[in-house]
């Protein structure tokens, strides 16, 4: 969550203090090192509204459900990465990860059952990668992982993961991935999409998942 509100809000508080203050000793003779508790106060209060403009902020960015970043954000922020990494010339991976079958979890263990699997999956997704990495919910059942590189390990590592969680869930969890590097595969966002869309169908098993309560 960033600090933005609460820096503008204390800081202009505090300058608006100052002022009040050097007012007071030219024309008072107030000394200028004694701050009013009202003062400390305000500061406060200034921090406290700071604080939840920062929350606003920080949650019309993230999916209500599974607190992953959201569409608002990426039109926001991956314009401005894009520009940052090609000035620098760097790389950047894009992956897209498709739950496979997620309407027939639905259909079989319900819609409240299939939210848990989506939070679930997006916890772990998230315990995978780089505190740096933007992990976005891009539809239903869809998440776009945005990193400085993600290869074959690190899938192999989700895909780990995802076995234990089906065990816990008692239900069968399958990721689907895509991946598309900036700049080889494509140079904007909608395009790097396209690529890893691509290959994520091809990745895509042709079967079914079956309609009995997970094994194990």
């Amino acid at each position: 969550m960033r600090y933005t509100g609460r820096l503008a809000a204390s800081g202009v508080m505090l300058a608006g203090i100052l002022i009040m203050r050097v007012y007071a000793y030219i024309y008072f003779g107030y000394p200028l090192t004694e701050i009013p508790l009202v003062g400390i106060i305000f500061v406060g209060l200034a921090y406290a509204a700071g604080l939840q403009y920062d929350k606003v902020c920080f949650f019309s960015e993230k999916d209500s459900l599974t607190r992953c970043y959201n569409r608002r954000f990426v039109s926001r922020n991956i314009p401005l990465l894009l520009a940052s990494v090609e000035k620098k010339r760097e790389r950047l991976s894009l992956a897209l990860l498709d739950c496979d079958n997620f309407k027939a979890i639905n259909d079989i263990y319900g819609h409240q059952m299939g939210d848990r699997v989506l939070k679930e999956v997006a916890a772990l997704i998230r315990a995978n990668i780089r505190k740096s990495d933007s992990l976005i919910r891009w539809g239903g059942d869809e998440f776009i992982l945005v990193t400085p590189y993600i290869g074959p390990s690190e899938l192999q590592e989700i895909n780990q993961a995802l076995a234990e969680l089906s065990k816990k869930l008692q239900v069968e969890i399958r990721v689907s991935s895509g991946i598309a590097s900036y700049p080889q595969d494509a140079k904007t966002f909608e395009n790097l999409i396209k690529v890893a869309d691509h290959a994520m169908y091809e990745a895509k098993p042709r079967k079914t998942v079956h309609s009995q309560q997970y094994a194990g």
